[in-house]
């Protein structure tokens, strides 16, 4: 039986998972998996199967998003812990009468550098006539991709939003007291 006649009357149902399913890993598979046969005179009763088999695998496809999405959460709430108490750090280190004054100040000094370079580069990239070396182009992509993640993470970490969360937090408790 030739696969497009299976694939009509799937389609013609709205059943675009089930169909890109016998594509991708055939015909048997699928049958063995829903437990009706597909062929392309079906009955509205195995047609109404499929259809409810297919609502449970996306029913479950949103159930692994959704878990997947927890786990985003839950990683993104450590990266903002670990941004906090690493200004935390930061802090004890700059109001520190004990630190060297190179501790105090090699973390600003290292983004400033980082942003003047990143900023150099575009600006030689952006003014400069010379056509750039078609095999050095997605280095040259590459290199500025990564130059624009850096320089955004540093201009977040001091200028972030949880900064200024925390210091709106803080005035809050303290007007609280």
């Amino acid at each position: 039986m030739p696969l497009p006649a299976i694939l009509a009357p799937l389609l013609g149902a709205g059943l675009n998972l089930v169909a890109n399913a016998v594509q991708a890993k055939g015909k048997q598979w699928v049958e063995n998996k829903l437990g009706v046969e597909l062929k392309p005179d079906m009955s509205s009763e195995d047609l109404a199967k499929v259809q409810i088999a297919q609502m449970e695998h996306e029913e479950e496809l949103l159930r692994l998003r959704l878990e997947e999405d927890k786990l985003d959460l839950a990683e993104l709430e450590l990266r903002l812990k670990d941004t906090d108490s690493a200004r935390d750090r930061e802090t004890v280190i700059a109001t520190s009468k004990d630190a060297p004054l190179l501790n105090k100040i090699v973390t600003p000094v290292l983004a400033l550098l980082l942003l003047g370079v990143t900023f150099i580069l575009f600006g030689v990239v952006l003014f400069d006539q010379t056509p750039v070396d078609p095999s050095r182009k997605d280095v040259l992509i590459y290199i500025l991709g990564v130059l624009s993640a850096v320089a955004t993470q540093v201009v977040s970490y001091y200028f972030g939003s949880s900064a200024g969360s925390k210091a709106k937090d803080d005035a809050i408790r303290e007007a609280l007291k």
